[in-house]
């Protein structure tokens, strides 16, 4: 990653002090290979489910602070790719790690937006060497669907500025030698864009094939063999910009990510 954004991020993300926290994963891949990287690199691990309706915890004795990966949240650390800002001067959560938040993107230059996974950005800044097969490579810019920008031509320039300043023009030439059906074709294989769901018992499950794509890291992915019990339940909803223009109106307010330029996605308290 470059020293310009590099020094951008909260300071908390250089603490390289092992398992002082626990993780929140999410429902998606990006998330789960996002708590992958943190186990790796800080030994921290996961305690927190969150479907952006309810939040569910593993252990209750655990009171360490929890990292929110791949997770918008409006206070405490978290890693995130999501745009959090609906006016320039939107608040943002000063200890969110996101590339469009440290960037000041809002719904006046959504365009101009971070379009790749919370996975690359993390990647990044730990400094981690890329896989070595062209298809491990090519399995890290599938996730979250982080090639897609590169093959439109209005994105491109901007999608490239991104991978430069992140220190991945390697991947620029691999996106130039391959084409978005490659892409697509891989997210089919491993079931990448299926969620992660808490069964009935309490254990999370998936139709990600994660069997299959042990060895392509230097790490496994994998879900934690924990059984999860509520913790507690939240309102989700769908809101507009042209009705509400800071999230200075939105009370309660748990996670936050504009959609597009006039649609956002919110987690209040009841």
């Amino acid at each position: 990653m470059k020293k310009e954004l590099r020094e951008k991020f909260p300071n908390w993300c250089s603490d390289y002090t092992q398992k002082q926290n626990t993780l929140i994963l999410t429902d998606d891949l990006d998330s789960l290979v996002g708590c992958a990287i943190e186990k790796y690199v800080k030994g921290n691990e996961i305690n927190y489910f969150y479907d952006f309706e309810n939040i569910f915890v593993a252990d209750k004795e655990d009171k360490r602070k929890a990292i929110g990966i791949d997770l918008a949240l409006h206070k405490g650390k978290s890693w995130c790719n999501h745009v959090v800002r609906i006016n320039q001067n939107d608040y943002v959560n000063p200890l969110t790690a996101n590339i469009n938040a440290l960037l000041k993107v809002h719904a006046g230059n959504y365009t101009k937006k971070y379009a790749m996974s919370t996975t690359l950005t993390m990647w990044s800044f730990y400094g981690l060497p890329l896989p070595a097969t062209k298809e491990s490579i090519m399995i890290l810019l599938a996730m979250d669907s982080s090639f897609l920008g590169h093959y439109s031509d209005a994105f491109r320039k901007t999608h490239n500025t991104y991978l430069h300043l992140l220190g991945f023009d390697e991947l620029i030439d691999l996106l130039n030698e391959t084409t978005k059906a490659d892409y697509l074709h891989l997210q089919q294989k491993y079931n990448l864009k299926s969620k992660i769901k808490l069964n009935n018992e309490g254990y999370l499950e998936t139709d990600i094939a994660l069997a299959e794509l042990q060895g392509f890291f230097d790490f496994p992915i994998e879900l934690p063999n924990k059984q999860f019990s509520l913790l507690t339940k939240f309102k989700t909803q769908d809101d507009y910009t042209y009705r509400i223009q800071s999230k200075d109106q939105i009370p309660n307010l748990i996670s936050f990510a504009l959609i597009n330029t006039r649609k956002m996605k919110y987690t209040t308290l009841y």
